[in-house]
């Protein structure tokens, strides 16, 4: 980052969203990339250099980061917690410190499943916030006052959690209802404005946390500029949370993955390795951004547009309408449609694969196209053998009903010809043909026409109709 660079906090511009940021915890990291850390690792640090106008000077800000030792260092679904809970806030308008809410509510807001282990996972993420001291030297900006502050405060005062929650939040029940209670620096600065606005859905939907990492601190630069410039290392080590440890190689090749998943999702343009990576000499490399141009990632689908379907079809399965949008735009239907196959089986089957974040492991899927594991292989193909055994059924029926409808049809047809051939004869004529007709009778048919009833009559019908038949030429 350069010497001369300015950031002021208090002049970003209001984005126009449903989420929101708070600009100071956008600016570093607040955990460590990795879902685990190492138990006896209690303490983060990140630093840069920057100018500031107040005092007329460079100077380097520091944010030193301390766990408690019962629940350790935040982590990166940490960090997905906490951004849900500003998201929490922002439903109140950021009207009070303390805030209500349900350990269910959090889970729909960051589109986890609704499991036991995602609510011990948001216990624990609670517990870790609680225990968790910022120390920010000359690096929190104190809007009031106009100038880079130091501040040291926990993030959260107290958390009370409801162990008995139905799925839903009794706005009048507070004894129904769990509670978080902010810290008063961090709810000074929501009151005073310092926050961003955020599209919290397209955030959930990255995969990696690099991504993410990466998405909170751009879009906040974004605000004043589409092209920026960084140190690699200051840039990787200070602001995406990489190890200090790792070469300009490795922070490059780190980067990539995050990167890359910005770029096919619109948000950052494209560039070519030499155009992202500039070299200034040995051993020390600047890293270029620049925001895409045309479709914002944030606008919606508009209705009765082409691919409607698939579009439909990712939104229903958790994916924000403008990605569902681009999504389809970027890849063909046959490169789709089998991935939300693959999808719809694994979350039938409880897959832990999706159980984190669905809808992003859905996009990765589709960007990636992603073969299919062999147990949905092994699935498919036994639907396919259950498809085509009532598929030859279903031929089968329709050929019997098919069959039985020309027996009935041929059938209703010959009556009616019966019918038709003694209606058309004389009294006379028929009286006579008539007894010609029974007198052809077998001993056994006599029998049954002496004995009279309902046999003597089915006996007396079978006569007169061959005759018919065999007068009309259609007997055999």
């Amino acid at each position: 980052m350069e010497a001369k660079e300015r950031i002021e906090e208090d002049s970003m511009p209001q984005k126009t969203s449903d989420g929101r940021d708070e600009l100071n915890l956008a600016e570093f990291p607040l955990c460590a990339l990795a879902h685990r850390l190492r138990p006896d690792q209690k303490t983060l640090q990140f630093e840069d250099r920057v100018w500031d106008d107040h005092r007329g000077e460079t100077i380097t800000r520091q944010l030193t980061i301390t766990g408690s030792d019962a629940y350790g260092l935040p982590t990166a679904l940490d960090d997905e917690v906490l951004l849900g809970l500003i998201q929490l806030s922002r439903l109140n308008q950021f009207a009070e410190r303390t805030v209500r809410f349900t350990r269910y509510q959090l889970i729909q807001l960051l589109g986890w499943r609704n499991e036991s282990k995602s609510y011990e996972r948001i216990e624990a993420s609670l517990n870790r916030w609680t225990g968790v001291t910022l120390y920010y030297q000359r690096a929190w900006w104190n809007k009031a006052k106009q100038c880079w502050v130091d501040e040291k405060f926990h993030v959260l005062d107290n958390v009370r959690l409801f162990q008995r929650e139905n799925g839903g939040m009794a706005a009048d029940d507070e004894a129904g209802s769990s509670v978080f209670v902010w810290n008063e620096v961090i709810f000074r600065s929501f009151q005073a404005g310092n926050l961003k606005g955020l599209d919290f859905d397209f955030f959930r939907e990255l995969q990696s946390a690099i991504a993410r990492r990466l998405y909170r601190f751009l879009d906040k630069r974004f605000f004043r500029r589409d092209r920026w410039e960084f140190d690699l290392k200051e840039f990787a080590c200070e602001h995406a949370g990489l190890s200090r440890a790792y070469d300009s190689a490795n922070l490059k090749r780190k980067l990539r993955g995050g990167i890359s998943e910005l770029e096919e999702r619109g948000y950052l343009r494209a560039l070519s390795e030499q155009e992202r990576f500039l070299k200034v000499r040995s051993g020390e490399w600047r890293v270029v951004f620049e925001k895409a141009k045309g479709e914002a990632h944030g606008e919606a689908a508009q209705p009765g547009e082409p691919a409607d379907a698939l579009v439909a079809a990712l939104v229903a399965r958790g994916v924000s309408p403008s990605t569902a949008r681009i999504t389809v735009k970027q890849y063909p239907a046959t490169r789709i449609q089998p991935q939300l196959e693959v999808f719809d089986y694994l979350v039938a089957q409880k897959d832990p694969k999706v159980s984190r974040n669905p809808p992003g492991f859905l996009l990765s899927a589709i960007r990636g196209e992603y073969a299919p594991p062999k147990d949905f292989l092994d699935h498919a193909a036994q639907e396919q053998r259950r498809r085509e055994t009532e598929e030859r059924r279903a031929r089968e029926a329709r050929r019997k009903e098919q069959q039985q409808a020309a027996a009935q049809a041929k059938e209703e047809a010959r009556d009616r010809a019966i019918a038709q051939f003694w209606r058309s004869l004389s009294v006379t004529e028929r009286e006579r043909l008539e007894q010609a007709a029974l007198s052809q009778a077998t001993s056994a048919q006599h029998k049954m026409l002496a004995q009279g009833g309902t046999l003597a009559a089915a006996t007396r019908k079978t006569l007169l109709d061959a005759f018919a038949l065999k007068s009309m030429g259609e007997g055999n």
